[in-house]
């Protein structure tokens, strides 16, 4: 007799804690055909020793259940908590103070800059009106402490400001964050003196400031500077010229760049000087007639023997190189939050016109090619912001960020130019004309692509840090605190008082549980997953004993509630897992995942009882379920299932064939989509099932010989007057349709993690080959070609995890997600492709072989692109949704 099959609580004891579960509904079974239970006992004490750690996750959660009295959100099984900090230490959740940041600037764009932008544009003038009301504000300087008399915002909360001033008008907040990019360096290396007298300056009055350090041979490669600077008696004297200097015309002191050692290296040789900008010496060149962002007032600035007093000296003098480079850290993200809000409003401005304007009868919105333009647009907005958000926090937190601020740089800047450039093709001959406003925004979003370093220097710093460290935004607690202090001298993140202070209600951090999760996932995908990737992939067996493992440590099925035997944990907690198991192989994954698609339906719409069987299956044994939708005619449209169900009596006569079932030979039951009223429209048409594979009338076909991802089970299922009865129904009869797309907002974010896993593994191939293979005497790595593929890569998938967090996160709060699922699955998708066809090629011809592993991992990536609807259909689902909702953060 089973153990636990009188009813009785069952205890689990972990570490002297006793976890109370709730019996299972079932005996646990163990037969040679895992699809079918029976009531042989199935041994659960290797389960229960590999499980401690995920034990104590539980009981940390149903306690805080307990506490809350919250109603569980039948959503993959999660709670709603008023407190959005609840589920772990991640959160995207803006305080009240940052969401009045936000409408403050909001409102002051629509209503001081958007109206005035086409003057300024036109007459060049620059916008001292507008400078000074955002300055009486507080929309200036914010990053300025409070000791120096500014607000002492986090950096986080600057670019918050940014963005909204940004979608005003890009040359007007130029002007007012070229404040930030002067007296970055002084946040860097001032002493108390120098701060208050210049720094004071900027919140005393509205005064400007600027950053001179680019040259006429000396751009992005800052160490080309030809400025000098030679020490006499206390003084030093300044002779030189500088370029494109932003607020160089209206500035009140300059923070300059010169070469002090002439004979040393470039993180010696310079120096950095705070230079009053009346100093005797100094002309200002003419104002610069630019391609856009007009207003903002560039300058050439000339310094002929400038005598500069000794105290005026940043730092020390050798120090100024890593200075400056320091200060890029700190507003390169502000400038990839000016460009995010570019191209929001860009994306706004063609939605707008692409509704108001139509060919053929309808609104152009209506056209898959506009539909597409604009979902892509949408998508990289999102994944810009969120790459420029993570920049910020990290710096917040005392940490350095340059990967991370050039990440969103890049991104973000090359995204507004792809923005402004689509919302003119949208527009078509109009947006040609200075009539609308996309033309001024196509000419303004292109130094974003220039200033503060080009994309092109944006992509080798990447390939420069990613040499150095390996990719992944969850670093252990840790390492980040480790990498943090070797910098946090240097870097005063702008004056964010403390980390605690920083990571306040947003936050980027995974929780102590989370780590151990994904640690657990990471060592297994490494010790069982990938030594046995390969032979799976050439024999094609379906993984049961990789399977029953993960299985055994609670890596499959954690998001069934507790009380049916799971772990219950968050759709969060699902996605960090899934990543790490995709990196050891995809094809294995899809075979531990699949049951939560499967499941999911049941969590969305099951009855106690239904749950109790079919969850309680799962929870009891290592068997597997399988989503069973897709038909010969129907795969993304699903509304053209065609499979029937005829209701006889107290059951329902099930006929039809189903295809590309995963799981579809080892499954022990199945949810099937049916069409039960051929007269109604789609939304009330179809039912869904849940069906025994064992039912008679049920067959499965061959196992289908796919092109990658090869151990995973693919086959046809075939109904015939199969007889499934009325408790079965899963809802109610005419819900099916809605209950899979529902289902689909579910298992989207854990097929997109997927993907994420995949391409980091073919990034991490890809990189070490790279830095081993050599040509011309040196790796391969060295080379620009390859450095750029590999910058790319790893900026992609910071992206798409970012992107895959936010729909689990909005998940787990009970809230809609379609548009975030849809928007992860389609860019991780595509990047995971990418990543992979990228990787083949810096392998050459090694790559096309099968002896390396990046030959495996193209032919599993191509999937990503099709199941669980193709990216074509994800562009359709995200222009749909984002055609009624707005971009706004």
């Amino acid at each position: 007799m089973h153990p636990f099959s009188s009813g009785a609580l069952r205890v689990r004891t972990c570490e002297g804690m006793k976890i109370a579960c709730v019996p299972p509904p079932s005996a646990v079974a163990s037969v040679a055909d895992p699809r079918r239970p029976s009531h042989v006992d199935y041994p659960r004490r290797t389960r229960t020793t590999h499980v401690k750690m995920l034990t104590r996750t539980v009981a940390k959660r149903v306690a805080r259940r307990a506490q809350l009295n919250q109603q569980l959100v039948r959503t993959f099984a999660l709670d709603t908590f008023t407190d959005e900090s609840e589920l772990s230490g991640f959160s995207l959740k803006l305080s009240d103070e940052q969401r009045e940041f936000q409408a403050l600037a909001r409102k002051f764009a629509r209503e001081e800059m958007i109206p005035k932008a086409r003057h300024h544009d036109e007459t060049g003038e620059y916008p001292h009106e507008i400078f000074n009301k955002a300055w009486e504000l507080g929309l200036v300087n914010t990053h300025i402490p409070a000791e120096y008399g500014g607000l002492g915002l986090s950096n986080l909360d600057g670019i918050i400001i940014s963005e909204e001033l940004a979608y005003g008008c890009t040359g007007m907040s130029t002007a007012m964050e070229a404040n930030s990019l002067g007296s970055a360096p002084l946040l860097v290396a001032c002493n108390e003196e120098q701060g208050k007298k210049y720094l004071g300056r900027l919140t005393e009055e509205p005064l400007q400031c600027a950053y001179c350090v680019t040259e006429p041979g000396a751009g992005s490669d800052v160490a080309g500077a030809k400025t000098t600077a030679v020490k006499k008696g206390d003084s030093w004297v300044i002779n030189g010229s500088k370029m494109w200097i932003t607020n160089g015309g209206v500035a009140n002191w300059y923070f300059v760049l010169a070469k002090t050692d002439a004979n040393a290296n470039a993180g010696s040789a310079f120096t950095g000087f705070i230079v009053d900008a009346d100093t005797p010496g100094i002309t200002v060149g003419r104002k610069e007639i630019n391609i856009g962002q007009r207003c903002s007032d560039t300058r050439a600035i000339t310094f002929e023997d400038v005598v500069v007093p000794n105290e005026n000296v940043l730092g020390a003098p050798g120090q100024g190189f890593k200075i400056a480079m320091q200060a890029f850290d700190i507003t390169r993200p502000p400038v990839a939050c000016g460009a995010v809000g570019l191209a929001r409003r860009a994306f706004d401005e063609a939605r707008k016109y692409a509704l108001e304007r139509k060919t053929m009868g309808v609104p152009i919105a209506m056209h898959q090619a506009i539909q597409f333009m604009l979902a892509d647009m949408a998508t990289g907005i999102e994944a810009g912001r969120a790459l420029t958000y993570k920049a910020a926090y990290e710096l917040d937190c005392g940490r350095k960020n340059t990967l991370y601020a050039s990440m969103a740089k890049r991104f973000a800047g090359d995204h507004a130019n792809k923005c402004a450039t689509d919302a003119i093709q949208i527009f078509g001959g109009a947006g040609f004309n200075t009539e609308y406003p996309v033309e001024k925004l196509f000419r303004d979003a292109k130094i974003f692509q220039i200033y503060e370093g080009t994309s092109q220097i944006q992509r080798l710093i990447i390939a420069k840090e990613i040499a150095m460290v390996h990719v992944s935004m969850l670093l252990t607690q840790r390492c980040r605190a480790n990498i943090g202090s070797k910098a946090r001298h240097a870097v005063r993140a702008f004056a964010t008082s403390s980390s605690a202070d920083a990571e306040g209600p947003f936050a980027l951090r995974l929780s102590e549980e989370q780590r151990e999760f994904q640690g657990l996932a990471r060592k297994f995908a490494r010790e069982e997953i990938i030594p046995q990737a390969r032979a799976l992939d050439e024999s094609m067996a379906y993984p049961q004993e990789i399977f029953t493992k993960a299985w055994e440590l609670g890596l499959v099925n954690p998001h069934i509630p507790h009380k049916y035997g799971g772990l219950g944990l968050s759709a969060l907690d699902g996605v960090i897992i899934g990543e790490e198991l995709a990196y050891g192989c995809a094809g294995i994954n899809a075979a531990i995942q699949i049951n939560s698609v499967a499941a999911a339906p049941l969590l969305v719409a099951g009855t106690e009882e239904q749950c109790n069987k079919y969850l309680g299956r799962l929870t009891e044994a290592p068997i597997q379920a399988a989503y069973c939708v897709t038909e010969p005619g129907a795969g993304s449209d699903v509304a053209g299932v065609q499979t029937t169900a005829v209701k006889q009596g107290d059951a329902w006569v099930l006929n039809g064939s189903k295809m590309w079932i995963t799981n579809g030979g080892v499954a022990n039951w199945y949810f099937v989509l049916a069409k039960t009223e051929p007269q109604a429209k789609t939304g009330a048409a179809f039912t869904v099932f849940v069906v025994d594979a064992d039912s008679p009338g049920v067959s499965v076909g061959r196992k289908e010989i796919n092109m990658g991802q090869r151990c995973s089970d693919t086959r046809g299922v075939q109904f015939d007057n199969v007889v499934v009865p009325a408790e079965n129904v899963l809802g109610a009869p005419g819900y099916g349709f809605k209950l899979a797309m529902q289902v689909f907002d579910i298992t989207r974010a854990p097929v997109a993690i997927s993907a994420v896993g995949l391409a980091r593994r073919a990034f991490d191939e890809a990189r070490k080959y790279s830095l081993e293979r050599k040509t011309m005497g040196v790796p391969i790595a060295s080379h620009q070609a390859i450095a750029f593929m590999l910058a790319d890569m790893v900026t992609g998938i910071e992206a798409a995890r970012a992107l895959t967090y936010k729909a689990a996160y909005e998940l787990d709060h009970g809230r809609r997600n379609s548009i975030y699922a849809a928007m992860a699955k389609q860019f991780a998708g595509d990047l995971a492709y990418q990543c992979a066809t990228d990787a083949v090629q810096i392998f050459g011809g090694a790559g096309f072989n099968t002896e390396y592993p990046v030959e495996k991992l193209l032919r599993d990536s191509k999937i990503f692109q099709i199941y669980e609807g193709t990216s074509q259909i994800q562009r359709l689902i995200i222009a749909k949704e984002m055609l009624q909702l707005s971009l706004e953060p």
